[in-house]
């Protein structure tokens, strides 16, 4: 225990007797672990928000829907509203439940005086969306839907340039009644019908595909025009926390039978925005890697100049009777506190950025003055920086690792110092 605390000792003023070195080579460490927090953290921000966004966007954490919804998209697949009450009985007593949103989908036409287009309908309950929906927090004009029997009907910004309409502009909307799944089997087909709404509110999400595209009208509204009362597209479901969306889909597979209905979470619906994060975060560990590694060599070099510059006194050491053993140990121990400062410099530099880009955000706007879309879902202009404790411990583990296994090379020289050939290079 003496002999490697003397070792220890001997270790922390070789550090300074090039001090310059030393500085340079715990900059070069600690800022690269800093820099890998802070990519860490805002990717895994950026992710966040992104994911935020497509379930807001889209059904929720958790999404109830007819079987084969998901894969045709057909407009006569429809659930009883009975259903909605199920849900709830299952999940009501959850703390982790936000909300529950019902939904009628269907495609149709909306015409205004100067021009016509092909449009999404959506049917919500107004008061349910503007609790966990994005399209109620991005309305640029008007407001949103404000009651359930309500005639009038929110469209996007792209919409309303196309056909020239602003609030307060009535227009026709037409669409084919939806077929119960019996009646689409046996070739039945729902008429055509048209209607008069106003329109009393106009968002922009950022995303072209859903503001050139998507109508919002309250849910009564939409089943009487759509001749579809009591029947539902979707349920999506919102919880608090990500954490809790499996445990949810799961308690409502037990609950329905699967040959009626399917019960997807995000992660299975968003299918595409599920491949971008995977994509995303893989290129980022290749090139945080290819960093990590650039900057370890600067730890190699440091210790090697410092076992070559030495050799002499290694073979003086070597010659009073210093084990092989203990030189490596020595340089070792050299490396050792030469990264634990580094690793604590790169969390005070890592950490604090992340303070300050968690609280500040990161603002992209003098690239963009708008939100980005991407894989089906918005980029927000702000970024926010997200970084968990196992991030944490990771990047600090994976610098540390590979600083040390740098290292290892410059003490196995050390150890093979030749006593005749080290006393002559003085």
């Amino acid at each position: 225990m003496r002999r490697a605390s003397l070792l220890l000792s001997l270790a922390w003023r070789n550090l300074w007797r090039h001090a310059r070195r030393t500085m340079l080579t715990v900059l070069a460490l600690g800022l690269g672990l800093g820099l890998l927090l802070l990519s860490l953290g805002l990717g895994d921000g950026g992710h966040e928000q992104m994911i935020v966004n497509g379930i807001k966007l889209g059904g929720g954490h958790v999404v109830i829907q007819a079987e084969g919804y998901q894969h045709s998209q057909s407009q006569d697949l429809l659930i009883p509203a009975h259903v909605v009450s199920a849900v709830d009985q299952t999940l009501g007593t959850d703390r982790a439940l936000h909300s529950i949103n019902p939904r009628l989908l269907a495609s149709g036409l909306l015409s205004s005086a100067a021009n016509a287009s092909g449009v999404g309908i959506v049917g919500v309950q107004p008061h349910a969306e503007q609790i966990v929906s994005l399209i109620p927090q991005r309305m640029v004009a008007g407001s949103y839907l404000d009651g359930e029997q309500s005639s009038g009907l929110v469209v996007g910004d792209e919409l309303a340039k196309k056909l020239k309409v602003r609030v307060g502009s009535k227009v026709v909307l037409m669409a084919q009644a939806v077929r119960p799944q019996t009646d689409s089997q046996n070739g039945g087909g729902g008429e055509i019908q048209s209607g008069l709404f106003r329109v009393v509110g106009i968002f922009h999400t950022g995303l072209r595909e859903l503001d050139a595209y998507l109508v919002h009208l309250a849910l009564p509204a939409a089943q009487a025009f759509l001749q579809a009362d009591d029947q539902l597209s979707q349920i999506a479901v919102f919880l608090h926390q990500d954490s809790a969306t499996v445990a949810a889909a799961d308690a409502l597979r037990t609950q329905f039978t699967p040959t009626e209905i399917e019960i997807l979470t995000w992660r299975q619906a968003l299918a595409e925005l599920v491949r971008f994060v995977w994509l995303d975060d893989a290129f980022n560990y290749v090139m945080n890697g290819m960093i990590l590694v650039m900057v370890s060599l600067g730890v190699l070099n440091t210790m090697l100049m410092s076992v070559l510059e030495r050799r002499y006194e290694l073979g003086v050491c070597a010659a009073v009777g210093l084990q092989p053993a203990q030189l490596l140990t020595l340089v070792m121990y050299e490396s050792v506190l030469l990264i634990l400062l580094s690793l604590t410099l790169g969390l005070i530099l890592g950490l604090g950025g992340h303070w300050y880009f968690a609280t500040y955000g990161l603002d992209m706007r003098v690239f963009t003055e708008t939100d980005l879309p991407v894989a089906g879902t918005v980029f927000d202009p702000i970024l926010y920086s997200s970084l968990s404790t196992a991030r944490i411990v990771w990047a600090v583990g994976m610098v540390g690792a590979l600083a040390v296994l740098m290292a290892a090379y410059p003490a196995w020289k050390a150890a093979r110092t030749e006593l005749p050939g080290a006393l002559r290079t003085m």
